[in-house]
């Protein structure tokens, strides 16, 4: 885990959306969707709960954000 995939989640979760995020953080939507991957996947747990109108932290997401 790395500083910057961490930064790409807490902004992804502040702003709720990544089209938003990605914006934010100016990264392409795809390269947001990847970095966000890679730590579930590194981390093995779902961290974000995709929806129509956006994305909120799933529980191991807010756990991840406190800490």
């Amino acid at each position: 885990m790395d500083l910057r995939s961490l930064r790409h989640f807490v902004t992804l979760a502040q702003e709720g959306s990544f089209v938003s995020a990605a914006e934010a953080l100016h990264l392409t939507q795809p390269a947001l969707s990847r970095s966000i991957a890679a730590l579930e996947q590194e981390m093995g747990v779902k961290l974000i709960e995709r929806h129509r109108k956006g994305c909120t932290p799933t529980p191991a997401g807010e756990l991840l954000l406190r800490d």
